[in-house]
Order: structure tokens, then C-alpha cells, then sequence
């Protein structure tokens, strides 16, 4: 799933006008999301604030490629299936791919040319269709791509000027079945739902279930194309909601002073989400047995940033220095972690991005992130190297779930490299913030502020 959550409100009020700022520039280094692709298994790539670090002989040996123009700000990382192998990012409002594992990026073109995109979706089914949400002047367009992003056709559905396109994904069952969340300026949260592919759309107002506030997708059943698992974000508090009958009512089985950030599911069906709570500032994780309909909070968590797994084991992007990892896994759904790496056990840079990561690496070395070593050292060859591999898709944010409702907290501690991991973590707490009040305008703005704190200032 994709990080979208927050980052995605921070991506629609930029797209207004709000002005970017570089994170490589300025940001505490902190982790945002994790890729485990099931058709490489060797292969993990962490996303940074400040690049992509990648594994290509599962965990061993860390490469890392520092942000560039095409990638800067990006979000939303996903991977298409191989055999293409491409890594997609929303980076400073356009649609940016790369073929070559971040060596080099392209932007996406066709009726999305011009426009703030806001969202992005990846059919892992096809592995060649691409959702992409656009804003001009105001107006919230869907557009589809059927050649893996590279260029898109003209808008399939338009929104009225009164309402906000907050996250599209189809199911995976039906192809057919498209979901929109949407807002209306009244602050209605609503789901719209297509079963020809994106032509037509019904679209429920879910006020009455829910009351006022802003909807995200974290996922459709990979089982049950009527039955999604969804985010609100309410005036006071955020809530996990679940629709089993594509959209036309939902429940709210968890409800929290804080906000979720992250989801996976496990082959076995069992549902884990990551968040942050007591007024986020508390790590938590909350897992389900029953498809989202109930959920148990699990004991002391690391500092979740996002998750993902792979035959059941899960990963987690991590607190590097509040953990003492970036990256632990757990064999038993939750319950226990090992940390599997932190930013100091990045060996070498991507060797197509030697040259060009050279400033920005001596940066990471004047924090302690890793040594000098690292910016002059060959990487091994047995990682691969450029366009050898890839990564999945992971988090949740906005809709889809890297893939919510927090789109990271920055790390708390030090500025050393954060040591070796520990065999276990016994939890820890992570620097908070305060609840957020959603109506009208007021709730965007609020949401561009918490996805800004992110990149806290070093």
C-alpha cells in the first residue's frame, strides 16, 4: 500500500499554491515507506527524506541514490510487476517515473500535462494501468494510463467545482471496480464507486455514518471488491472505517486520539496498521483477524513510519534513532521486532548517482548518518547495481493506505547512526502533536502544517 494520507493533503493544498520546499535541504532524517516486491525476494527499498536505500540480497548489503530533480518531494512510491521493474513517484505535483532503479527519472505526459497531480494509483494486476488524480484551476480530474504511466488519456471523471478527489484504487477481484474517495466543501466525506472501469460513477455521501471530516482509501479486499477498508479523519479524532457493501454505509470499528500512518496485510488475511496515538505521541499498531471489522491494539510497538511484508514476514520503516533501526521485521504478526538495519549500515552509493550524490552525502556525514566511507567506497557487487531490481509497495497515505494518517514523525534523539540494531524493542515514545480540527478550508491547511512538521528543520 501507499503513503498517502497526510502527504496527500500536503500534495492538494500545494497544488492550490502552496510553495514546496526540498527536503534534502533542511529535513530530519526520518524514513517514509517500505517496498518488499513478492516477485523479487531479494530485493527492499526503504524510502527516505532523504533518498531511496536499497537491498538487493535481502538486507545484507544497503546502496543508497540521493534525491534528484525528478524524485525530489516524491511520494507515493509504488513498483510495477516485472518484468518492467518501474518505480513510481508523485514528486512537486507531476507523475515521475524511473526505469533504471532512480538513476534516472522521466515525467509522465498526455492529458496530465500542465496539471497538479495529487494522487496516483498502480494496477498491480495489469502491472500496465495507472489511476492519477489532477487539479487545474480548481477542478479534480481522474485520469487513466494504460502504457504504465507514461502517457494518459483524457479525464475519465471530472469532479464538480464543490468537491475534492482525496485518493482513487480499483480492486484487485474486479478490474472494473474503481473507488474515489471525495469531500465535498460542506465537508460530506464521500465514496464514489464504478464497476465499468472509471466510466460512470454512484457516489454515496457517508455523513451520516461518519459525520464531517476527510475520507481516504487504505485498501480494497484483495477478496471482495465491496468490501474497502478506509481512514477519517474527523474534527477531533481519526477513525479505521470499513464498508462491506461498496460504499453505501460503513462502521467504525477503531476510533483514536491521533492518527493511523501505515497498513499491510499478511497472507493469512490478518490486517495490521500502524499509527500514532495519545495525541500522537505514543507509537501504536492495531491488527485484525476478521477482514477490519474488529481490531486489538498490540504492546509496544517500534515507531512505525510504514509497513509491509513478504510470505508473512513484516517489515516496518522504523524510528532510526528513538528504534535503534530503520527498518525491523516481525515473524509473529506484531507481537515481537528485529531490527534488520539502520542509516549506518549503508555501505556504498548507487553507482549511476556516484558523482552526482557526492554533496548531499558529505551532508549525511556531517550528521553521523554514516561515515566518510560510504560517499568514496565501491559498491559490492554482489547488491546489483542500477536497474538490477526494484522494490514492491508499502505504507498508507491518503488513499490506497504506502502507501496515512500521519505521513511521518520525525525522529527523535540523536544524530548518530542510531548503532546496531537490537535483538528486540520494548517500545518507545516518538515526539507528538496536536489533534487537528477538519472543516473547510481550515482543515487543509491544518493538514499541509502536519505534513510539513515533518521535515523538521536539523
Amino acid at each position: 500500500m501507499r503513503r498517502r494520507w497526510l502527504i496527500n493533503a500536503f500534495l492538494a493544498v500545494a497544488a492550490l499554491g502552496a510553495p514546496a520546499t526540498a527536503r534534502a535541504n533542511g529535513a530530519f532524517p526520518d524514513s517514509e515507506s517500505i517496498i518488499t516486491p513478492a516477485d523479487r525476494p531479494q530485493d527492499i527499498l526503504l524510502v527516505t527524506n532523504f533518498g531511496l536505500v536499497t537491498s538487493s540480497d535481502d538486507g545484507k548489503t544497503w546502496l543508497w541514490s540521493c534525491e534528484q530533480d525528478g524524485n525530489s518531494l516524491g511520494a507515493f512510491y509504488q513498483l510495477t510487476p516485472l518484468p518492467q521493474n518501474r518505480l513510481f513517484t508523485v514528486s512537486t505535483q507531476k507523475l515521475a517515473f524511473s526505469d533504471d532503479r532512480s538513476c534516472g527519472w522521466q515525467t509522465a505526459g498526455g492529458a496530465v500535462a500542465g496539471q497538479s497531480i495529487t494522487d496516483a494509483y498502480l494496477d498491480t494486476v495489469s502491472g500496465t494501468r495507472v489511476f492519477a488524480i489532477a487539479v487545474s484551476n480548481q477542478v479534480y480530474s481522474l485520469y487513466q494510463s494504460t502504457d504504465s504511466g507514461g502517457t494518459f488519456a483524457p479525464a475519465l471523471y471530472q469532479a464538480p467545482m464543490s468537491q475534492i478527489m482525496s485518493g482513487v484504487e480499483s480492486a484487485r477481484s474486479d478490474p472494473n471496480v474503481v473507488y474515489l474517495a471525495m469531500r465535498s466543501t460542506a465537508g460530506a466525506p464521500l465514496l464514489a464507486r464504478s464497476s465499468d472501469g472509471g466510466a460512470h460513477f454512484t457516489v454515496n455521501d457517508l455523513s451520516a455514518d461518519l459525520g464531517s471530516g476527510l475520507l481516504r482509501i487504505i485498501a480494497v479486499d484483495p477478496g471482495d471488491a465491496n468490501r474497502v477498508l478506509l481512514s477519517f479523519l474527523g474534527s477531533a479524532d481519526q477513525s479505521i472505517a470499513l464498508t462491506t457493501d461498496g460504499g453505501m454505509s460503513v462502521t467504525k470499528p477503531v476510533t483514536i486520539n491521533g492518527n493511523f500512518n501505515s497498513y499491510t496485510r499478511l497472507p493469512s488475511g490478518t490486517i495490521l496498521i500502524g499509527a500514532m496515538v495519545d495525541f500522537s505521541s505514543v507509537p501504536g499498531l492495531f491488527r485484525s483477524h476478521d477482514g477490519g471489522a474488529s481490531f486489538e491494539m498490540v504492546a509496544s510497538p517500534p515507531g512505525i513510519r510504514a509497513l509491509s511484508q513478504r510470505n508473512g514476514l513484516v517489515y516496518a520503516a522504523a524510528d532510526n534513532f528513538g528504534d535503534g533501526y530503520a527498518i525491523g521485521t516481525s515473524a509473529d504478526e506484531g507481537s515481537t521486532w528485529q531490527g534488520l538495519m539502520t542509516y549506518a549500515d549503508i555501505k556504498a552509493i548507487n553507482p549511476c548517482l556516484k558523482t552526482t550524490c557526492q554533496d548531499v552525502c558529505s551532508q549525511e556525514v556531517g550528521l553521523s548518518l554514516w561515515t566518510a566511507d560510504t560517499c568514496s567506497a565501491d559498491a559490492p557487487m554482489s547488491t546489483g547495481t542500477a536497474g538490477s531490481g526494484g522494490g514492491g509497495n508499502v505504507g498508507m497515505a491518503g488513499s490506497g493506505g504506502a502507501t496515512g494518517g500521519s505521513s511521518g514523525v520525525g525522529g527523535a534523539g540523536g544524530s548518530g547512526g542510531g548503532g546496531k540494531p537490537p535483538s528486540g524493542h520494548s517500545g518507545c515514545a516518538v515526539a507528538g502533536r496536536t489533534a487537528v480540527d477538519v472543516t473547510g478550508a481550515c482543515a487543509m491547511m491544518s493538514l499541509l502544517v502536519l505534513a510539513a512538521r515533518r521535515r523538521r528543520r536539523r
